[in-house]
Protein backbone atom coordinates (compact mmCIF):
# COMPACT_ATOMS: atom_id res chain seq x y z
CA UNK A 1 0.00 0.00 0.00
CA UNK A 2 2.78 2.21 0.82
CA UNK A 3 4.17 2.17 -2.70
CA UNK A 4 1.12 3.04 -3.98
CA UNK A 5 0.33 6.03 -2.00
CA UNK A 6 2.82 7.38 -0.75
CA UNK A 7 4.53 8.26 3.17
CA UNK A 8 2.29 10.64 5.32
CA UNK A 9 3.00 11.82 8.77
CA UNK A 10 -0.51 12.80 9.94
CA UNK A 11 -4.02 12.06 9.39
CA UNK A 12 -4.68 15.28 7.65
CA UNK A 13 -1.91 14.43 4.96
CA UNK A 14 -3.80 11.19 4.58
CA UNK A 15 -7.27 12.69 4.45
CA UNK A 16 -5.71 15.11 1.85
CA UNK A 17 -4.70 12.00 -0.12
CA UNK A 18 -8.20 10.52 -0.21
CA UNK A 19 -9.78 13.68 -1.52
CA UNK A 20 -7.64 13.79 -4.42
CA UNK A 21 -8.11 10.98 -5.38
CA UNK A 22 -11.45 10.53 -5.09
CA UNK A 23 -11.77 13.52 -7.20
CA UNK A 24 -9.43 11.62 -9.87
CA UNK A 25 -11.84 9.01 -10.10
CA UNK A 26 -14.78 11.07 -10.92
CA UNK A 27 -12.92 12.84 -13.39
CA UNK A 28 -12.12 9.88 -15.00
CA UNK A 29 -15.48 8.66 -15.39
CA UNK A 30 -16.84 12.34 -16.59
CA UNK A 31 -13.66 12.17 -19.25
CA UNK A 32 -14.13 11.64 -22.98
CA UNK A 33 -14.04 7.85 -24.08
CA UNK A 34 -10.07 7.27 -25.42
CA UNK A 35 -10.40 5.84 -29.13
CA UNK A 36 -9.77 2.07 -29.57
CA UNK A 37 -9.61 2.52 -25.85
CA UNK A 38 -13.57 3.05 -24.42
CA UNK A 39 -12.79 1.05 -20.69
CA UNK A 40 -9.50 2.75 -20.18
CA UNK A 41 -10.86 5.61 -18.30
CA UNK A 42 -13.32 3.03 -16.41
CA UNK A 43 -10.08 1.31 -15.41
CA UNK A 44 -8.60 4.35 -14.29
CA UNK A 45 -10.99 5.37 -12.14
CA UNK A 46 -11.68 2.00 -10.11
CA UNK A 47 -7.90 1.81 -8.90
CA UNK A 48 -8.89 6.24 -8.18
CA UNK A 49 -11.68 4.52 -6.17
CA UNK A 50 -8.86 1.81 -5.04
CA UNK A 51 -6.39 4.51 -3.77
CA UNK A 52 -9.19 6.52 -2.08
CA UNK A 53 -10.72 3.50 -0.23
CA UNK A 54 -7.10 2.75 1.26
CA UNK A 55 -6.68 6.31 2.83
CA UNK A 56 -9.61 6.32 3.97
CA UNK A 57 -8.93 3.06 6.02
CA UNK A 58 -5.84 4.09 6.97
CA UNK A 59 -7.61 7.38 8.72
CA UNK A 60 -10.45 4.77 9.90
CA UNK A 61 -12.80 6.77 7.51
CA UNK A 62 -15.06 3.20 7.39
CA UNK A 63 -18.09 5.23 6.21
CA UNK A 64 -16.19 7.01 3.21
CA UNK A 65 -13.83 4.07 2.43
CA UNK A 66 -16.94 1.43 1.95
CA UNK A 67 -18.29 4.09 -0.35
CA UNK A 68 -14.89 4.53 -2.66
CA UNK A 69 -15.21 0.25 -2.50
CA UNK A 70 -18.45 0.29 -3.80
CA UNK A 71 -17.95 2.20 -6.07
CA UNK A 72 -15.35 0.53 -7.17
CA UNK A 73 -17.04 -2.51 -7.54
CA UNK A 74 -20.12 -1.20 -9.72
CA UNK A 75 -17.67 0.31 -12.00
CA UNK A 76 -16.35 -3.12 -12.33
CA UNK A 77 -20.28 -4.62 -12.73
CA UNK A 78 -20.12 -2.20 -15.69
CA UNK A 79 -17.16 -3.36 -17.61
CA UNK A 80 -18.76 -6.93 -16.75
CA UNK A 81 -15.90 -8.03 -14.38
CA UNK A 82 -17.80 -9.76 -11.54
CA UNK A 83 -15.32 -11.38 -9.65
CA UNK A 84 -13.09 -8.00 -9.47
CA UNK A 85 -16.39 -6.79 -8.35
CA UNK A 86 -17.02 -8.79 -6.00
CA UNK A 87 -13.81 -8.33 -4.07
CA UNK A 88 -14.05 -4.58 -4.13
CA UNK A 89 -17.32 -5.73 -2.84
CA UNK A 90 -15.97 -8.03 -0.37
CA UNK A 91 -13.70 -4.65 0.56
CA UNK A 92 -16.41 -2.36 1.05
CA UNK A 93 -18.20 -5.17 3.84
CA UNK A 94 -14.79 -5.36 5.88
CA UNK A 95 -14.96 -1.93 6.11
CA UNK A 96 -18.38 -1.42 6.56
CA UNK A 97 -18.91 -3.79 9.36
CA UNK A 98 -17.26 -1.79 11.82
CA UNK A 99 -19.69 0.97 11.40
CA UNK A 100 -22.84 -0.62 10.16
CA UNK A 101 -22.71 -4.69 10.27
CA UNK A 102 -26.05 -4.76 8.51
CA UNK A 103 -25.19 -2.43 5.61
CA UNK A 104 -22.05 -4.78 5.31
CA UNK A 105 -23.88 -7.65 5.33
CA UNK A 106 -25.56 -6.32 1.80
CA UNK A 107 -22.13 -5.63 0.62
CA UNK A 108 -21.20 -9.85 1.36
CA UNK A 109 -24.67 -10.83 -0.14
CA UNK A 110 -23.46 -8.96 -2.81
CA UNK A 111 -19.88 -9.93 -3.42
CA UNK A 112 -21.44 -13.79 -3.20
CA UNK A 113 -23.63 -13.45 -5.84
CA UNK A 114 -21.41 -12.12 -8.35
CA UNK A 115 -18.72 -14.87 -7.73
CA UNK A 116 -21.50 -17.50 -8.01
CA UNK A 117 -22.27 -16.06 -11.37
CA UNK A 118 -18.51 -16.43 -12.63
CA UNK A 119 -18.98 -20.66 -11.02
CA UNK A 120 -16.50 -19.05 -8.16
CA UNK A 121 -17.79 -21.26 -5.25
CA UNK A 122 -14.64 -21.61 -3.03
CA UNK A 123 -14.33 -18.08 -2.98
CA UNK A 124 -18.03 -17.44 -2.71
CA UNK A 125 -17.90 -20.24 0.33
CA UNK A 126 -15.07 -18.40 2.09
CA UNK A 127 -17.22 -15.23 2.00
CA UNK A 128 -20.36 -16.73 3.08
CA UNK A 129 -17.94 -18.30 6.24
CA UNK A 130 -16.73 -14.93 7.29
CA UNK A 131 -20.81 -13.93 7.34
CA UNK A 132 -21.56 -17.25 10.07
CA UNK A 133 -18.29 -16.13 12.05
CA UNK A 134 -19.83 -12.73 12.05
CA UNK A 135 -23.74 -14.02 13.19
CA UNK A 136 -21.12 -16.50 15.68
CA UNK A 137 -19.56 -13.66 17.61
CA UNK A 138 -22.80 -11.82 17.39
CA UNK A 139 -24.61 -14.85 18.99
CA UNK A 140 -27.09 -15.51 16.48
CA UNK A 141 -26.63 -19.17 16.53
CA UNK A 142 -29.98 -19.58 14.42
CA UNK A 143 -28.67 -17.77 11.36
CA UNK A 144 -25.25 -18.69 12.18
CA UNK A 145 -26.09 -22.43 11.43
CA UNK A 146 -28.19 -21.30 8.63
CA UNK A 147 -24.94 -19.54 7.16
CA UNK A 148 -22.43 -22.04 7.75
CA UNK A 149 -24.71 -24.59 5.98
CA UNK A 150 -24.74 -22.24 3.13
CA UNK A 151 -20.86 -21.92 2.96
CA UNK A 152 -20.50 -25.76 3.21
CA UNK A 153 -23.01 -26.29 -0.01
CA UNK A 154 -20.90 -23.55 -1.83
CA UNK A 155 -17.45 -25.39 -0.84
CA UNK A 156 -19.08 -28.91 -2.00
CA UNK A 157 -19.66 -26.94 -5.30
CA UNK A 158 -15.70 -26.15 -5.59
CA UNK A 159 -14.80 -29.61 -4.65
CA UNK A 160 -13.42 -28.51 -1.64
CA UNK A 161 -14.47 -31.47 1.01
CA UNK A 162 -12.58 -30.60 3.94
CA UNK A 163 -13.61 -27.37 4.18
CA UNK A 164 -17.25 -27.80 3.36
CA UNK A 165 -17.23 -30.54 6.12
CA UNK A 166 -15.36 -27.71 8.71
CA UNK A 167 -18.69 -25.64 8.26
CA UNK A 168 -20.99 -28.55 8.68
CA UNK A 169 -19.18 -29.57 12.05
CA UNK A 170 -20.09 -25.94 13.20
CA UNK A 171 -23.54 -26.22 12.44
CA UNK A 172 -23.46 -30.00 14.42
CA UNK A 173 -22.01 -28.33 17.41
CA UNK A 174 -24.49 -25.19 17.57
CA UNK A 175 -27.38 -27.31 16.65
CA UNK A 176 -26.38 -29.84 19.26
CA UNK A 177 -26.35 -27.11 22.14
CA UNK A 178 -29.41 -25.76 20.62
CA UNK A 179 -30.79 -29.46 21.54
CA UNK A 180 -31.44 -30.11 17.64
CA UNK A 181 -29.86 -33.68 18.10
CA UNK A 182 -30.63 -35.78 15.64
CA UNK A 183 -29.77 -33.50 13.12
CA UNK A 184 -26.67 -32.66 14.70
CA UNK A 185 -25.94 -36.16 15.13
CA UNK A 186 -26.39 -37.14 11.70
CA UNK A 187 -23.97 -34.11 10.49
CA UNK A 188 -21.25 -35.72 12.74
CA UNK A 189 -22.08 -39.09 10.99
CA UNK A 190 -21.81 -38.04 7.59
CA UNK A 191 -18.47 -36.49 7.85
CA UNK A 192 -16.98 -39.05 10.58
CA UNK A 193 -17.73 -41.45 7.38
CA UNK A 194 -16.60 -39.16 4.86
CA UNK A 195 -13.11 -38.59 6.77
CA UNK A 196 -12.58 -42.52 6.03
CA UNK A 197 -12.14 -41.40 2.67
CA UNK A 198 -9.12 -39.54 3.33
CA UNK A 199 -5.98 -40.87 4.80
CA UNK A 200 -5.28 -37.24 5.98
CA UNK A 201 -8.43 -37.39 7.64
CA UNK A 202 -8.91 -40.85 9.23
CA UNK A 203 -7.98 -39.66 12.48
CA UNK A 204 -10.50 -37.29 12.56
CA UNK A 205 -12.96 -39.92 12.38
CA UNK A 206 -13.22 -41.42 15.49
CA UNK A 207 -14.11 -38.14 17.20
CA UNK A 208 -17.59 -37.54 14.84
CA UNK A 209 -18.69 -41.04 15.75
CA UNK A 210 -17.88 -40.21 19.31
CA UNK A 211 -20.06 -37.03 18.75
CA UNK A 212 -22.75 -38.63 16.77
CA UNK A 213 -23.34 -41.30 19.64
CA UNK A 214 -23.15 -38.57 22.39
CA UNK A 215 -26.05 -37.06 20.61
CA UNK A 216 -28.03 -40.02 20.20
CA UNK A 217 -27.69 -40.83 23.55
CA UNK A 218 -28.49 -37.54 24.74
CA UNK A 219 -31.50 -37.69 22.94
CA UNK A 220 -32.90 -40.07 24.86
CA UNK A 221 -33.60 -43.92 25.39
CA UNK A 222 -35.79 -44.34 22.31
CA UNK A 223 -32.87 -43.24 19.85
CA UNK A 224 -30.22 -46.24 21.18
CA UNK A 225 -31.48 -48.40 18.49
CA UNK A 226 -30.36 -45.76 16.01
CA UNK A 227 -27.05 -45.44 17.51
CA UNK A 228 -26.93 -49.07 17.74
CA UNK A 229 -27.20 -48.93 13.56
CA UNK A 230 -24.77 -45.87 13.72
CA UNK A 231 -22.23 -47.84 15.77
CA UNK A 232 -22.69 -50.53 13.29
CA UNK A 233 -21.96 -48.45 10.34
CA UNK A 234 -19.29 -46.89 12.18
CA UNK A 235 -17.14 -50.34 12.62
CA UNK A 236 -17.97 -51.58 9.05
CA UNK A 237 -16.44 -48.24 8.12
CA UNK A 238 -13.76 -48.72 10.03
CA UNK A 239 -13.07 -52.03 11.78
CA UNK A 240 -10.31 -50.98 14.82
CA UNK A 241 -13.13 -48.27 15.76
CA UNK A 242 -15.23 -51.66 17.43
CA UNK A 243 -11.95 -51.41 19.53
CA UNK A 244 -11.38 -48.16 20.47
CA UNK A 245 -12.09 -46.09 23.65
CA UNK A 246 -14.65 -43.88 21.76
CA UNK A 247 -16.69 -47.25 21.10
CA UNK A 248 -16.15 -49.02 24.40
CA UNK A 249 -17.45 -45.54 26.21
CA UNK A 250 -20.43 -45.64 23.98
CA UNK A 251 -21.56 -48.65 24.64
CA UNK A 252 -20.72 -48.60 28.23
CA UNK A 253 -22.61 -45.39 28.72
CA UNK A 254 -25.40 -46.95 26.74
CA UNK A 255 -25.77 -49.93 28.79
CA UNK A 256 -25.88 -47.55 32.51
CA UNK A 257 -29.17 -45.76 30.95
CA UNK A 258 -30.93 -48.92 31.78
CA UNK A 259 -29.72 -49.51 35.05
CA UNK A 260 -30.29 -46.01 36.72
CA UNK A 261 -26.77 -46.43 38.18
CA UNK A 262 -25.91 -42.63 38.41
CA UNK A 263 -22.62 -43.59 40.02
CA UNK A 264 -21.02 -46.13 37.29
CA UNK A 265 -21.66 -43.52 34.88
CA UNK A 266 -19.75 -40.81 36.60
CA UNK A 267 -17.07 -43.40 36.89
CA UNK A 268 -16.94 -44.06 33.02
CA UNK A 269 -17.07 -40.63 32.52
CA UNK A 270 -14.29 -40.02 34.72
CA UNK A 271 -11.95 -42.48 33.77
CA UNK A 272 -12.49 -41.87 29.71
CA UNK A 273 -11.50 -38.08 30.19
CA UNK A 274 -8.49 -39.02 32.38
CA UNK A 275 -6.92 -40.66 28.86
CA UNK A 276 -9.09 -38.93 26.11
CA UNK A 277 -10.04 -35.41 27.34
CA UNK A 278 -13.72 -34.32 27.06
CA UNK A 279 -14.09 -31.06 25.96
CA UNK A 280 -17.20 -28.65 27.40
CA UNK A 281 -19.34 -29.41 24.51
CA UNK A 282 -19.05 -33.24 24.96
CA UNK A 283 -19.41 -32.50 28.76
CA UNK A 284 -22.86 -30.69 28.14
CA UNK A 285 -24.56 -33.39 25.95
CA UNK A 286 -23.10 -36.22 28.79
CA UNK A 287 -24.97 -33.69 31.23
CA UNK A 288 -28.09 -34.42 29.33
CA UNK A 289 -27.73 -38.30 29.61
CA UNK A 290 -26.87 -37.64 33.03
CA UNK A 291 -30.21 -36.14 34.10
CA UNK A 292 -32.06 -38.74 31.85
CA UNK A 293 -30.22 -41.13 34.11
CA UNK A 294 -30.54 -39.63 37.06
CA UNK A 295 -34.41 -39.02 36.44
CA UNK A 296 -34.49 -42.61 35.37
CA UNK A 297 -33.10 -43.72 38.78
CA UNK A 298 -35.64 -41.27 41.05
CA UNK A 299 -38.30 -42.34 39.12
CA UNK A 300 -37.47 -46.11 39.58
CA UNK A 301 -36.68 -44.88 43.76
CA UNK A 302 -40.20 -43.48 43.66
CA UNK A 303 -41.99 -46.30 42.43
CA UNK A 304 -40.27 -48.18 44.93
CA UNK A 305 -41.17 -45.79 47.68
CA UNK A 306 -44.76 -45.77 46.97
CA UNK A 307 -44.75 -49.73 46.63
CA UNK A 308 -43.01 -50.23 49.77
CA UNK A 309 -45.49 -47.97 51.07
CA UNK A 310 -48.64 -49.58 49.66
CA UNK A 311 -47.10 -52.66 51.38
CA UNK A 312 -46.96 -51.02 54.68
CA UNK A 313 -50.92 -49.58 54.25
CA UNK A 314 -52.19 -53.38 53.42
CA UNK A 315 -50.09 -54.80 56.12
CA UNK A 316 -51.23 -52.16 58.80
CA UNK A 317 -54.87 -52.39 57.08
CA UNK A 318 -54.31 -56.57 57.51
CA UNK A 319 -53.43 -56.40 61.00
CA UNK A 320 -56.05 -54.35 61.86
CA UNK A 321 -58.93 -56.59 60.39
CA UNK A 322 -56.82 -59.37 62.37
CA UNK A 323 -57.48 -56.89 65.78
CA UNK A 324 -60.90 -56.41 64.74
CA UNK A 325 -61.58 -60.47 64.24
CA UNK A 326 -60.60 -61.50 67.71
CA UNK A 327 -62.77 -58.88 69.33
CA UNK A 328 -65.43 -59.72 67.65
CA UNK A 329 -64.33 -63.03 69.07
CA UNK A 330 -63.87 -62.53 72.20
CA UNK A 331 -67.19 -60.83 71.97
CA UNK A 332 -69.26 -63.22 70.69
CA UNK A 333 -67.56 -65.85 73.51
CA UNK A 334 -68.25 -63.17 75.76
CA UNK A 335 -71.82 -63.40 75.07
CA UNK A 336 -72.33 -66.71 74.35
CA UNK A 337 -70.95 -67.56 78.53
CA UNK A 338 -73.80 -65.40 79.58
Amino acid sequence: MAEMLGVFTNRAEWMSHAEHFLSNAEKHIMSHVIPNAPTIKFEDATLAYQRAAEAYRICECWQEACDAYAKAADIQVRLGCPEEAASYSSEAAETMIKVNPSDAIVFYRNAISLLCEVGKFGTAGRIQRKLAEWYEDDRNFDECIDQYRQASDYYLGDNMIEQSDICLLKCAYYQGLMEEFHEAAEIYATVGLRCMDSNLRKFNARDSFLRCGLLYLASGSEHHKKLNRKLMEFKTADPSFAFSRECLFLENIMSLHGSSDVHAFADHVYNFDNVSHLDSWCLEMLFELRVQIQDAYDERERVYREAQEKAKQEHEAMEREKIEKKKRMREAIKNGNK
